[in-house]
């Protein structure tokens, strides 16, 4: 049964969008969010090994749960947050419209890194920056992939902490227009990062600035597919399982099956932190642009842009 990529409800009946951007309340938002992310980088750097894998669980962990911090914060100022079962709903948690139809985009949001990730490793492979092992290391894949399904579901609470607070972004900027909207809103969860790869997260033998204005350029882009599920399903839970299958599930593989041939790997074939995956998610973005899924409405109302 074919999945209708449009979104499930016109504008009239999305919860959370304002007739204009609340520009004091997302000022709060955002300076809590980000002295949180950049508290939570000096900690790291000061106390841990900025290129430890269980001090980016610990340190990591707590920088993700700042935008939740933020949501919750400009929520008391607005005193939103007096009115929980409206906040969730605002911020797409609510009973879904139809539980199949979440289902599929869940399926969507778990599938779709993985698809970028492939694409990823095949232009590697063809620009003759990345190398597949041989022979092909199925078992290690398989070991892999096992481990990152184990601790998926758990880690997911971390995905929420931080998917939570740009849900509650998004539809805040969408009086922008769609356009604008989902883009500010990509531009501002790369800079979310600054605080990390300005420091060498992920790129440590690249300048910082360099290092931010990479991760940035990805995360703009992912965080357009991000928004775009949002925005079709109408729910929280799908960006939440994407953002999760693209930390957990497809970042993993291209060090488990290869190796880049350059110095700088991720920027060879991490997701969303390297060229390859930028044109594999710019391919992906251009479909739905050009297949009218950014629409807010139905296909036949215009949006603003």
């Amino acid at each position: 049964m074919p999945i209708s990529m449009q979104p499930s409800r016109t504008p009239a009946q999305y919860e959370g969008i304002p007739p204009a951007v609340p520009w004091g309340e997302l000022a709060i938002f955002i300076g809590v969010t980000f002295t949180g992310i950049t508290a939570a980088a000096l900690a790291w750097t000061t106390f841990g090994d900025i290129g430890s894998e269980s001090d980016a669980l610990l340190f990591g962990g707590l920088g993700m749960c700042t935008p939740a911090l933020g949501l919750l914060v400009a929520a008391a100022f607005t005193g939103d947050i007096r009115r929980p079962r409206q906040l969730l709903a605002s911020t797409g948690i609510s009973r879904p419209d139809s539980w199949r139809r979440l289902a599929r985009f869940l399926a969507v949001g778990l599938l779709l890194p993985l698809a970028v990730v492939a694409a990823t490793i095949a232009i590697a492979v063809l620009t003759g920056v990345y190398r597949l092992h041989t022979p092909f290391p199925v078992a290690a894949l398989a070991t892999e992939l096992a481990i990152s399904l184990v601790t998926f579901v758990p880690l997911l609470v971390l995905m929420f902490g931080e998917e939570w607070g740009w849900g509650y972004l998004l539809p805040r900027l969408l009086p922008l227009g769609m356009l604008r909207g989902v883009v500010l809103s990509g531009l501002i969860w790369g800079l979310f990062h600054a605080p990390l790869t300005l420091q060498g997260y992920l790129y440590p033998s690249l300048p910082g600035l360099v290092g931010m204005l990479i991760f940035t350029t990805g995360s703009l882009l992912l965080g357009c597919l991000m928004a775009w599920i949002r925005i079709a399903s109408g729910s929280l839970w799908p960006a939440v399982v994407l953002h999760g299958s693209s930390n957990l599930l497809a970042n993993p593989i291209p060090a488990t099956i290869g190796a880049a041939t350059g110095p700088v790997g991720a920027f060879q074939t991490s997701v969303p932190g390297s060229w390859p995956s930028w044109i594999a998610m710019s391919a992906i973005i251009a479909v739905l642009v050009m297949t009218g899924q950014y629409r807010r409405g139905p296909i036949s109302q215009p949006i603003r842009c």
